[in-house]
This record gives C-alpha cells, structure tokens and sequence, in this order.
C-alpha cells in the first residue's frame, strides 16, 4: 500500500507539472513532454551520464545506472538505480525525475513501458558512432536546457577529432586486432564503436569487414589477416602472457615480437570521455610506428654492413 501511494504521489507530481512543459522530440521520433525547467534527471546509461557532467550538468542529476566508470566520481555522488539492462523501476520512481534519459536497446522496452505509464518523461537515445555521440550531445543539451554548452562542448570535440585525423594524412595505417577475451576470442567487428575509434586515431582493425558489432572466432581465422598490433583493453582480463599460453596465437608476429598495445578504457565509451581515449590510442600508434621504424632502420644499416 505504501509503495501504490508513492507511485501516486509521483504521478500527481508530474500531473501538476504538466503546465509548464515543452515538446522536444528524442532520437526516436517521439515527442517528449519536457518541463520547462529540468533538475531532476535520472540517467540509464554511462554514456549519457558522462555527457550529462560533460554539459555542466551533474547538479541536475539524480541517478545513474551500476558500472559507470566515468566520470569516476559519478559513482560515488549519485545514486544507483540498479543495472543497465532492466534498471529498477522502483528506485527510479523513488527518485522522483522530471525526466529520465535512457537507451532503449539496453534498458528494455518493460521499463520504458512501465515509465510511460507512470507519465514520466522519457528522452530515448540511439548509441554507436561518433556522429552519435555529437547529436547526444545536442539532444541532451536540448532536453535539460543547456543548448550553448552543448554547443561549446561539441565545437571543442570536434576539434579534437580533427587534430588527431591530421597526424596520419597520406599515411599507411597499420593494422590491428582488438582482444577482449582469449578463451573464448572475442573482438570487435565493422559496426563495433571502438571499430572506428580505432580507424579515427590511425589504425585499421582487421576485422572491420565482418558485420557484427561483437563476434567470437577461432584463433586461426586471424592468423591470414597477420595485424601489425594486438589491442588490449586496460583494466580487462587479457595480457600478453595469456596470449602467449593460449595455443595458436604465438603463431602471430605481433604476440611474438611484443607489438601489443594496452588502451585506455574510456575509447569504449560512446561519450565525450572516449576521445580522451582517442587521443591516447592515437599517440601509442604514433610512437610504436616511431620505434618501428627505427627498428627497420637498425636492420637496413645491418644488412649493408654484413653486404661489405
């Protein structure tokens, strides 16, 4: 009974509200009841919320989804209101938002029901490129009010994004295989996020041909497609001495020769935190390529000495 009326009571609220409302329409195509003046926010993904403290804006928000990351502090300052698949719906409402953002393809079409029903506004993203993050950022900026500094936040990225792009112009990129997990082996394929970040800061993943976001394959399916660099996520289960235990893969020159580079975890995320990620990948490529090519250089001068 208790529960029944605060879910009342909730509803009242947002009832009373309801006058003083605007109608934007989210990624979706639906049009959203938005008030006027947004100070309750509840994010269902770690990606908005990082965008949410990107805009300024982590005063407004009162609840985020377990297992975000970044910023480091969000966890910390705010409230869980259980996973990002299937959050919970009973610690959302006891919050009390004027308006939850949420991805769909995550969060369940249950709970999006059962927010609607309720009358709680719900903004609804759509996630998995870069453009993607640019318009989320538009659109939460649109949704809580803060357009110019979604405006100043975007220029600065896009920016950023450039500055990286023109360091390897004219440029052969080298190749590379993302690692997630060795037994079984899974990476990343074409419609993967971190598949163009990785094209973004002057590599190419060998598997940006197969369709998959996320896929499972054999060891020995690679091994013709010979990367010049094994990718590893920081802070995840694999290293290079679990490679080198794990039968198949010493036959690849890069887990031979140590050509494995350790990236930074914040490229994963489909936020603006990724391009601090971004530029850290970019710049490892830069110096292992340097030191590549001085190791070649080494061997050049060595053959013409063995020549005389």
């Amino acid at each position: 009974m208790k529960r029944f009326c605060a879910v009342v009571l909730v509803v009242f609220a947002l009832a009373c509200c309801a006058s003083a409302a605007r109608v934007e329409r989210d990624e979706n195509g639906r049009s959203v009841a938005v008030p006027d003046r947004v100070h309750r926010v509840v994010s269902l993904s770690p990606n908005l919320t990082d965008t949410m403290y990107a805009l300024g804006a982590a005063a407004d928000l009162v609840g985020i989804t377990d297992y975000t990351d970044f910023p480091p502090q969000a966890a910390s300052e705010k409230a869980s209101v259980g996973a990002l698949v299937n959050p919970s719906l009973e610690r959302i409402v006891a919050l009390h938002p004027d308006l939850v953002l949420a991805v769909p393809t995550f969060n369940g079409a249950g709970t999006m029901e059962a927010l609607q029903r309720l009358g709680v506004p719900v903004f609804q993203f759509e996630i998995g490129s870069v453009a993607g993050i640019y318009r989320t950022i538009s659109d939460v900026g649109r949704a809580v009010g803060r357009e110019q500094e979604a405006k100043n936040l975007i220029a600065q990225l896009q920016v950023r994004e450039k500055k990286v792009r023109e360091q390897y112009v004219g440029q052969q990129p080298p190749s590379a295989l993302l690692v997630l997990s060795v037994d079984p082996f899974i990476t990343a394929g074409k419609g993967a996020f971190i598949t163009e970040m990785i094209r973004i800061a002057g590599a190419r993943s060998v598997t940006d041909d197969l369709p998959q976001d996320w896929l499972q394959m054999n060891v020995e399916a690679v091994l013709p497609r010979n990367p010049d660099y094994i990718l590893l996520m920081n802070g995840g289960p694999v290293s290079l001495e679990d490679l080198r235990r794990h039968s198949g893969w010493n036959s690849l020159a890069a887990v031979r020769q140590g050509r494995v580079l350790t990236i930074d975890a914040r490229i994963q995320v489909p936020a603006p935190v990724a391009f601090d990620g971004l530029e850290v990948l970019a710049k490892q490529l830069r110096d292992a390529q340097a030191r590549s090519g001085a190791r070649l250089t080494q061997n050049q001068a060595q053959d013409v000495r063995e020549a005389r």
